[in-house]
Formats: C-alpha cells, sequence, structure tokens
C-alpha cells in the first residue's frame, strides 16, 4: 500500500472511479494508481464562503470530466460509463473533503439532476 499524504488537495481518479485524499491524508491500493488521476487544489479557497465552496465543487466537477471520458460521447454506453464515473469521482471527492458546506452544494445538484430527470421521466 501507497500513503499519500495532501495539505489542501484532493485527488479525482477516473476510470474505477477511485477517489483518495483529505487534509490528513489517505490511503490507496495499487491498482487505484493505474487509474487517471487529476489533482484538485484548494488552499486558495476559502470553504467558508459560498463562493469558495462553489469554486471547489466546479474543480472537482471539472476534473472528473476529464479524467472520466467523454460524457457527450455519441455511442451510448461510454456516455453513460462516463456519466457514471464522474457522479462516482465527484460523490467520493466530496466525501474525501469532508466539509458539510461542500456535501450541501454536491447535494444541490444532485437534486436538480434528479429533478430533471424526473421531469423528463414524466412528459
Amino acid at each position: 500500500m501507497k500513503v499519500i499524504n495532501y495539505t489542501k488537495q484532493i485527488a479525482v481518479a477516473g476510470v474505477a472511479a477511485v477517489c483518495f485524499a483529505s487534509a490528513m491524508g489517505a490511503q490507496a491500493n495499487d491498482t487505484a494508481v493505474d487509474a487517471p488521476v487529476r489533482t484538485v487544489h484548494y488552499a486558495d479557497l476559502n470553504l467558508n464562503t459560498p463562493v469558495g465552496i462553489k469554486t471547489l465543487y466546479n474543480r472537482i466537477r471539472s476534473a472528473a470530466e476529464l479524467v472520466c471520458g467523454d460524457v457527450y460521447s455519441r455511442r451510448l454506453e461510454e456516455a453513460e460509463a462516463a456519466k457514471a464515473c464522474v457522479r462516482h469521482a465527484v460523490e467520493a471527492s466530496v466525501h474525501s473533503v469532508n466539509n458539510v458546506r461542500l456535501t450541501q452544494e454536491y447535494g444541490t445538484h444532485m437534486g436538480a439532476a434528479k429533478a430533471s430527470i424526473n421531469l423528463a421521466s414524466a412528459r
């Protein structure tokens, strides 16, 4: 096992959608190292403000989209796999930061996504 210490950064991993990191550090197994990884730094953000939280969420989401593949692929299977990867990577990253406000921001975005899915299925 490798131990990776981070200070105010997280690693967003794709393919297996494995995310590891926190302000205190985290452990990841060797199989996770093969997955594409994008590091998200947030030492420059104030996580006690709405702007800081939104900025971090957007950075996490962007990193997940970069490592997970084409969510807009014309091949339905590829698009769905990429979307699932992004969802999992964002969820794991938000969880690893362990910040109540970031978790609430994530919940707001997930609630909007579920509402649009329900609206589409109601037609």
